[in-house]
C-alpha cells in the first residue's frame, strides 16, 4: 500500500499543481505540505484532509486511507516537555519516547499577534508514529 506522502504526491502531480499551487488552493501552509511529501506528517487533521480532497478531487476517507493506524501509548506531558527543552537548547542524539529510535528535531520561528518572536521544537520519530508538534 502506498503512504500518505507517495498518494499526494501523485494526486498533486496529476493534477498538474506543484507545491506551492498545491498550498494556495488549498490554503495550507507549504511547510506542512513540504512535511506531509516528505513523510514527516503521518496524520492529517479533518480540515486538512477535506481541503485536499477537494482539490485533488478525491474524497476525504481516500486520504484517510493512506495515513499510518496504529495502536499506541500516551507519552506523559513531563517528558514532551523535557524533550522540547532538550530541543530548543538544541541536545543532539534525542530517542523516541516510544521506541528508543532517534528523532528528528527542528525548532520552529514564529511570530505572535504582536510579532514577538516564538521558538517552537518539533520532532517526530524516524521509525514510528511520535511527533512533537505544539
Amino acid at each position: 500500500m502506498e503512504s500518505l506522502a507517495e498518494f499526494i504526491i501523485k494526486k498533486r502531480e496529476n493534477a498538474g499543481l506543484s507545491v506551492t499551487g498545491l498550498a494556495k488552493k488549498t490554503n495550507i501552509k507549504l511547510e506542512i505540505l513540504e512535511d506531509i511529501e516528505a513523510g514527516k506528517e503521518l496524520f492529517l487533521s479533518v480540515t486538512q484532509r477535506q481541503q485536499l480532497a477537494r482539490v485533488l478531487k478525491c474524497s476525504p476517507n481516500e486520504i484517510k486511507e493512506h495515513e499510518r493506524s496504529y495502536e499506541f501509548e500516551i507519552v506523559s506531558p513531563e517528558i514532551i516537555d523535557d524533550l522540547k527543552s532538550k530541543i530548543l537548547k538544541r541536545e543532539t542524539n534525542l530517542r523516541c519516547p516510544m521506541c528508543g529510535e532517534p528523532l528528528v528535531t527542528r525548532i520552529a520561528k514564529m511570530y505572535d499577534i504582536e510579532d514577538n518572536l516564538i521558538l517552537q521544537p518539533k520532532a517526530h520519530c524516524v521509525k514510528c508514529i511520535f511527533q512533537i508538534k505544539e
